[in-house]
């Protein structure tokens, strides 16, 4: 189905359906991406349109805006307008099409023996909560990481395992914080990033199992770096100077040995803004994107450092938590 404006979206609100009108909205928008008809890209209505379209409160669409956003379903871009977002929680979005297929057959089933939507809502949540009550508790998994930079890798693990993870501060455990020693004591299966392995492994106790996963540069960003000539000046640009040494070990790892990387803090950048006309390349973390670009006249030298997991590791994960809720 093509969307005739893409400033009208074919939702439906029911003020009489046993879920809020907030998730009903936010679920018709992931159906709509599930299902094709909004792509990665696509620009949704603004929040007083979209509010005035279904006849609900401004506040409403804010917030499910903002919940989307958070979620990483959807981005905003400042000046422009609120797009679909090409991330791994869309791109697994569209991998659920066969389960919203299977709800379509049984919503149409429930049609032919006059069910209302409501009532096939309610009838579908009451089925989950009984099913629910003879399934096995979920895992305990933590994910464990240095507390400045390791939210983004936790958010990336957590869509990609399609699991409820726990985010520790390696800080926290390090400084002997009692409740965090107790989160990774209680835990089945304990995730951190390689680098801090080995860190992780002498925290736990011996019967503690502790799996690495190797995070390296995105394929796309490594050719555009190496692309570019010898000696050539790029900046790493992260909020702690810490991150952005991570940073430039991941690349040189990665057998870029070519460039003159200089490893900058944020605060650092905003009282030497020089560099940016010297430098070939601005490398930022996802998060400081915005605020960069606020201070460089060309977008076109900046790009966001984006990674990806090691298959192999990746791979190992899940079958360790497969074969570990299998054996419960």
């Amino acid at each position: 189905m093509i969307i005739p404006d893409p400033f009208v979206l074919p939702i439906i609100v029911d003020n009489s359906a046993p879920i809020t009108i907030n998730a009903q909205i936010v679920e018709q928008i992931k159906l709509l991406i599930a299902t094709g008809e909004l792509h990665p890209g696509d620009a949704l209505p603004t929040v007083t349109q979209l509010a005035k379209q279904l006849g609900v409160n401004h506040n409403t669409i804010a917030a499910v805006y903002n919940y989307l956003i958070e979620s990483n379903y959807l981005i905003a871009q400042r000046g422009k307008g609120t797009f679909v977002a090409d991330t791994l929680a869309v791109k697994n979005t569209l991998n659920h099409k066969q389960f919203h297929n299977l709800l379509g057959q049984a919503f149409s089933t429930a049609a032919m023996i006059g069910l209302s939507p409501s009532e096939f809502t309610g009838a579908a949540y009451a089925q989950a909560v009984m099913l629910s009550q003879h399934t096995t508790a979920p895992l305990k998994l933590v994910f464990v990481e240095c507390l400045q930079h390791g939210v983004e890798i936790y958010e990336a693990i957590k869509v990609e395992i399609q699991q409820d993870i726990e985010f520790l501060s390696l800080e926290e455990l390090k400084a002997k914080k009692r409740k965090a020693l107790k989160e990774l004591s209680v835990a089945d299966l304990v995730i951190t990033t390689t680098q801090h392995l080995w860190d992780i492994i002498q925290l736990a106790t011996p019967s503690k199992e502790v799996i690495g996963i190797n995070i390296k540069p995105d394929l796309q960003f490594l050719t555009h770096i190496s692309s570019l000539p010898r000696n050539s000046l790029v900046l790493l640009v992260c909020e702690e100077e810490t991150e952005s040494e991570d940073m430039k070990k991941m690349l040189q790892q990665s057998g870029i040995s070519h460039i003159n990387f200089q490893t900058l803090s944020w605060d650092y950048l905003k009282e030497n803004r020089q560099l940016l006309k010297q430098a070939s390349l601005i490398c930022v973390s996802k998060k400081l994107d915005d605020d960069v670009r606020q201070y460089s006249h060309k977008s076109d030298k900046l790009i966001v450092f984006n990674f990806s997991f090691d298959e192999t590791n990746m791979s190992v994960l899940k079958a360790r938590i497969a074969a570990i809720m299998s054996a419960r």
